[in-house]
């Protein structure tokens, strides 16, 4: 759990005759992460027409919103004749999908030409009957188009040499709707003169009323059509997709393999904990497991509760293997800086059923429910302490203080949870020097031994100095001597004397600037109560003059509202801000390859 799961290097020896068995064993197990470095491409052309047609398939089933259905791989003695039946049958279905998105195609641009005309029946509404007019006019054409405002004037000057009448009224910024009325002699003139100022033309029979019922019933009959066609297909698609994808999984596997005297090989690396039946359950073939030093793929053990952090860390980056899994402590610092600074029971609450409800109600986004599930239970902690709910403070006793009303020891709160933060760095970035035995990591880095020795020297000479006002000329002697191991260090590391200096003072710099930047926990834990003050500053003067009326509570909940939303997303901004620059920056470098072990029935 602290760090990822252990991996062994696995080496497959196979018989030749029983490849494609062996590889078809393995994909169903679905565990062996296959080293790719050395690629034969010995079957390029088989792969890449799998390749082809199982893009084809997932292009049909995306268009008619068809999902996956992936099984366990079931041999397939003829591959070709498979994959001749296969474009055969894609043939004749892709013939009528592509008749349907057509189809589609057409009918979305006429609704949006209907909806623009509608637009312009509304602009033109007080002066022009758009619907009925076209039909009583006898002896007069109408036309109308759109036309940027600039082109307006133009036209008119160009119409009234003619003696037309054109009508216009501005419809969007720097646009305008037009109306010319001529006789059909002038035909010619005005369709010359719409063609010089480029004037978006709008046909009159989008401003009836039967044509757009009649293209509704187009579009429910598409919608129907498509429907059987899911109906009729959506097996066959998807037999076809689980079929293609076992296939190209197994192309890429066969691509990996090399030969020896002893037969082909295929290399890659396994959890230890899976390897005792990954190995009895492989026949036709000799498996070795062995230890080795170095990278390798990535498997996080990270609790189900917290999976969703994964996403969050894996935006800046990857693990390396060997390195300390950042899902637990990035995950409990994240809950424990966003409680801090967001702490309310109301809004807590409030969160956490918003988070809840997103991750049972959507699939899309049910990563971003759970954590902000997660943040509204941790505010609702911190709500507790403060006292606090929905910005009322006499309602919970105080356990610990309320913000508003403690600033300097919100201040000092927040720069206490920065040190103990970034101190948790500092033993992070140590276990991980220890566990892939790179001891030398110890004594040179931004987070080793010697840093910590100094960030807590630092630390102690500003309170003896500052807080209790003592002598702090021994504790200078020391810090200075060890700022000078760690200098003589970074020398002796980096053969640029210039970069050396100004990475040390980069990094001494940061110690301080890192710590200083966790006043603004502190500094939200103020906004909270601040907005709720002015909310309640404005209630109030509402109900002096309204009394406690329909608008008092509306201006209450509507500011709730507003703290809520906005105040959550700069709070969630700026705590991933404190994660990954101050947080981060001393134990993770990242640069890991994730765990994706060969698979034929892949949900994924």
């Amino acid at each position: 759990m602290l760090f990822p799961e252990k991996m062994l290097r696995v080496k497959v020896e196979i018989e030749p005759a029983y490849s494609n068995v062996v590889l078809e064993l393995i994909g169903n197990i679905g565990s062996l992460h296959i080293d790719k470095t050395k690629t034969l491409l010995s079957n390029e052309a088989e792969a890449s027409r799998v390749n082809m047609l199982l893009k084809l398939v997932q292009k049909y089933m995306a268009l008619l919103e068809v999902k996956p259905k992936r099984r366990g791989s079931s041999s397939v003695p003829d591959i070709e004749h498979l994959l001749d039946q296969t474009e055969e049958s894609l043939i004749m279905i892709g013939t009528k999908v592509d008749d349907l998105l057509l189809r589609l195609k057409e009918t979305k641009e006429e609704r949006e030409r209907f909806e623009r005309a509608d637009t312009v029946k509304v602009v033109l509404d007080t002066v022009i009957d758009t619907d009925r007019l076209p039909k009583d006019l006898k002896m007069i054409n109408m036309r109308i188009g759109i036309v940027t405002m600039e082109a307006v004037e133009l036209l008119r000057l160009a119409l009234k040499q003619k003696k037309l009448l054109l009508v216009d009224r501005p419809l969007f910024e720097k646009t305008s709707v037009v109306a010319v009325f001529y006789e059909e002699e002038d035909d010619t003139d005005v369709s010359r003169a719409f063609v010089t100022l480029k004037v978006n033309e709008i046909s009159l029979d989008y401003f009836s009323d039967q044509a757009f019922d009649l293209q509704k019933q187009i579009e429910e009959q598409i919608t129907l059509d498509k429907q059987i066609m899911v109906d009729t297909y959506s097996q066959q698609l998807q037999s076809m997709e689980s079929q293609l994808y076992a296939l190209h999984a197994l192309e890429n596997a066969k691509s990996s393999l090399r030969e020896d005297d002893n037969g082909l090989i295929l290399e890659g690396w396994i959890p230890e904990s899976v390897s005792e039946e990954f190995a009895k359950n492989v026949d036709h073939a000799t498996v070795t497991f062995s230890a080795f030093e170095g990278e390798a793929p990535v498997l996080l053990d990270t609790p189900l509760a917290l999976k969703p952090f994964e996403k969050l860390i894996s935006n800046f980056s990857y693990p390396r293997y060997g390195e300390v899994n950042p899902v637990m402590p990035f995950a409990f610092s994240f809950l424990l800086l966003f409680g801090i600074m967001f702490g309310d029971v109301g809004h807590g609450f409030v969160i956490a059923l918003v988070g809840w409800l997103v991750k049972k109600q959507s699939t899309e986004y049910t990563d971003l429910g759970q954590i902000y599930y997660l943040s509204g239970i941790s505010s609702i902690f911190f709500g507790f302490l403060y006292g606090s709910v929905f910005g009322v403070h006499d309602l919970l006793p105080q356990i610990l203080f309320t913000p508003i009303e403690n600033i300097q020891m919100t201040i000092i709160f927040s720069i206490g949870i920065g040190i103990a933060i970034i101190t948790l760095s500092f033993f992070l970035y140590i276990l991980t020097a220890i566990k892939r035995k790179e001891l030398s990591m110890l004594f040179v880095g931004e987070g080793s031994l010697l840093w910590l020795l100094a960030y807590w020297f630092i630390i102690g000479i500003f309170v003896k100095s500052i807080v209790q006002n003592l002598d702090i000329t021994y504790e200078l002697m020391i810090l200075s001597l060890l700022l000078l191991v760690i200098f003589v260090q970074m020398v002796r590391k980096t053969a640029q004397k210039t970069q050396a200096v100004i990475d040390f003072f980069r990094e001494f710099m940061d110690s301080i600037t890192n710590t200083i930047s966790f006043l603004r926990v502190g500094a939200f834990a103020l906004a909270h109560g601040a907005l709720f003050m002015a909310v309640f500053s404005m209630a109030k003067m509402i109900s002096e003059t309204y009394g406690e009326s329909f608008f008092y509570w509306l201006l209450i909940i509507v500011g709730n509202v507003v703290i809520i939303v906005l105040e959550g997303v700069i709070v969630t901004i700026q705590t991933l801000r404190l994660e990954y620059y101050e947080f981060f920056k001393r134990f993770f470098k990242g640069g890991g390859t994730p765990y994706r072990p060969y698979n034929l029935s892949s949900k994924e």
